[in-house]
């Protein structure tokens, strides 16, 4: 019996001594915001966490914006972090993940449910817990305290990172890359050493750790930085990791905690527009939340404009809104006007003030109305898409004078008017012919993301109409990107297809892999389509509605849209013409191949025919340019065998 008892507890002993605890998986996340596969990938690593989280699972994860391959404001407010821990595991490209320090992989190929469980079920002798306190709205303290649970003495680890991010960064409405994401989660702002300095990217010694010992780390932090977005958003996470190994022996992060004098609110638009292209009204209404358990809110200011115009303001006040309580802010209806109408919103102040994190917190994403003119102008109407203001700091607009972009869920960078040299990527024009054009940027765009439309207004058509334009494309490989036009004539409420081409079919030339986008560089790159539309013709109010699908191939850049009347129509027919001299100063010369009836028109890039002669059983005719401005003109040359559409530069 004595030695049984003895036996009894040299096993309690023992298991006393060895007694460990599960690690918590570790991921440090490399991506950047201007990079297109990240695009695609982050949003499926994103889904494995929360589905991992959400089945009551834990995990810590640290995103470091990189450097590369483009614009990334998260990366630019704080390169020293994301620099470090890239040289650290020799990151040569993103997207990138490590999990518990092991080699760094594809996202969703080193983090999934099954390496996530795996991770998770490896025994640790450490044990952390993370906490923060704030003092004021501009004091926080932090305390990492890292136990050792087992009864002998543990070395393994020999540094300690602290790492504050954001927990979510939210840029909806306006991506700050060029790959359209908008929404980042557990963004790196700054690293602590022991003592609370910043800068530590590094990390700080981590010595021998006593049997069942804890080793307590506090300070505090007054100098937050500036380029936070959401404090409301800020987490803290530690974990220990052998620096030789680089294995992550455990993990853990702080949970939200109430920021004194600041209120959790939220807001979203609640406003409701006409349907169709020719419905006009427009209701503007904000939804306001009060997510605060602590204070009540009794008055709330809110106000919109269209396009950058005045304001409208509403009061609502004799509120008394507790946690999780909505009030809805109506404002008087209007109208929206033809063309694009930008609705921008604000909640101006609560209680009197803003006693919210950031401007963030109740930030509501600007949205997009697209209206058609009340009638329709006179064909032909011609596009060359030369001359709308560049959006402030960017290569690109949405803004020319004939239609308009209805492409929802789009980032703007993947789908508008590009200025070539403004992109430093030379004249990306119509057969090089000029400045801009329009780009589809299939590139970047995901199968199954949104269609995207290009509405040209309404055109009253004459005899013999047709629609032309030039556009270039290319695969990637062999995907089967598409372009579809729709015709109608009642506003949109019915569409007719006129075109449809996609993959190898719609493709200007061969493909274009080994991560090179497709950027037309001559005028070999471009082709002119030529559509018959006489079923339209002697009809009021035409549209015509490009449509664009992607598959993820490479991108299409359309140009020189026209849409009109001409003498004679055999689809398809090429017509061999030249101009010359081109550029010219005073005249120019129309060459064909034989003599035929031939009528030219001059259009300049408001769609304005501002020169034309007719002239019968001719091979050739001069047209005179004298009194035209410099700039880039389309001539729309009609003969007996068909139609051609031509550039010309007035010196």
């Amino acid at each position: 019996m004595k030695t049984n008892l003895l036996a009894v507890l040299a096993i309690a002993s023992s298991s006393l001594a060895y007694s460990q605890v599960d690690r918590i998986p570790m991921i440090e996340h490399f991506t950047q915001a201007s990079c297109p596969p990240c695009a695609s990938q982050n949003p499926v690593l994103q889904q494995t966490l929360t589905t991992w989280e959400n089945g009551g699972n834990e995990y810590v994860k640290v995103a470091h914006q990189t450097s590369w391959p483009g614009t990334d404001p998260m990366y630019s407010a704080f390169p020293a972090g994301p620099d470090a821990r890239v040289t650290y595991y020799g990151v040569s490209g993103v997207p990138n993940t490590s999990l518990n320090g092991a080699a760094t992989d594809a996202p969703n190929t080193a983090v999934t449910a099954a390496t996530l469980a795996t991770a998770s079920q490896i025994q640790t002798a450490y044990d952390i817990t993370v906490t923060q306190s704030w003092q004021d709205a501009n004091t926080v303290d932090v305390t990492v305290a890292i136990e050792n649970v087992t009864g002998s003495a543990v070395s393994d680890a020999d540094r300690l990172y602290i790492t504050m991010y954001e927990a979510e960064v939210d840029y909806t409405g306006a991506a700050p890359g060029t790959n359209g994401e908008e929404v980042f989660y557990n963004v790196m702002r700054e690293m602590y050493n022991d003592q609370g300095v910043g800068g530590a990217t590094n990390g700080s010694a981590l010595g021998t750790i006593a049997a069942n010992s804890t080793e307590t780390i506090s300070f505090t932090i007054s100098n937050l930085p500036a380029y936070l977005a959401d404090k409301s958003q800020i987490r803290f996470a530690a974990y220990v990791q052998n620096n030789s190994s680089k294995e992550v022996f455990q993990a853990n992060k702080s949970t939200y905690s109430p920021i004194p004098g600041i209120v959790a609110v939220e807001a979203s638009s609640a406003s409701t527009a006409g349907s169709g292209y020719c419905d006009y009204s427009f209701s503007p209404a904000i939804e306001f939340t009060n997510n605060d358990s602590q204070t009540a809110i009794t008055e709330v200011v809110a106000e919109y404009s269209i396009n950058g115009g005045a304001a409208v303001q509403e009061t609502v006040s004799g509120l008394n809104l507790l946690n999780g309580q909505s009030t809805t802010i109506n404002f008087p209806a209007t109208q929206l006007a033809p063309g694009s109408s930008t609705v921008s919103y604000t909640i101006v102040s609560a209680n009197g003030s803003q006693p919210w994190s950031s401007p963030q917190a109740v930030s509501i994403p600007d949205e997009v109305y697209s209206r058609l003119s009340a009638t329709g102008v006179a064909g032909p109407v011609s596009e060359g898409l030369e001359n709308g203001a560049l959006i402030s700091g960017e290569p690109f607009t949405r803004d020319f004078a004939t239609g308009f972009f209805d492409a929802p869920g789009t980032d703007v960078a993947r789908f508008a008017i590009y200025d070539g040299p403004a992109a430093n990527i030379g004249a990306i024009g119509g057969y090089a012919g000029s400045d801009r054009s329009i780009l589809v940027q299939f590139y970047a765009l995901n199968t199954g993301s949104p269609a995207m439309n290009l509405i040209m207004d309404k055109v009253n058509l004459g005899t013999g109409s047709v629609l032309t334009f030039d556009y270039g494309y290319r695969q990637y490989t062999s995907e089967n990107d598409n372009m579809t036009i729709y015709a109608s004539s009642d506003c949109g409420a019915t569409w007719n297809q006129i075109f449809s081409e996609s993959g190898a079919t719609l493709a200007t030339g061969p493909a274009v892999g080994n991560n090179t986008q497709f950027i037309p560089a001559s005028a070999s790159d471009w082709v002119t389509e030529q559509i018959d539309m006489s079923a339209y013709d002697n009809t009021d109010d035409v549209v015509v509605r490009f449509e664009f699908t992607s598959a993820f191939g490479n991108n299409l850049w359309l140009d020189n849209i026209y849409l009109g009347e001409t003498n004679a129509i055999q689809e398809n027919e090429q017509i061999a013409v030249s101009i010359f001299p081109n550029p010219t100063k005073d005249n120019f010369t129309v060459k064909l191949d034989e003599a035929s009836n031939v009528s030219v028109k001059v259009v300049d890039v408001n769609g304005k025919v501002v020169a034309s002669q007719n002239v019968a059983g001719q091979a050739e005719t001069t047209v005179d340019a004298s009194a035209l401005a410099s700039g880039i003109y389309t001539v729309l040359i009609s003969t007996d065998n068909g139609v051609a559409t031509k550039k010309v530069v007035v010196e």
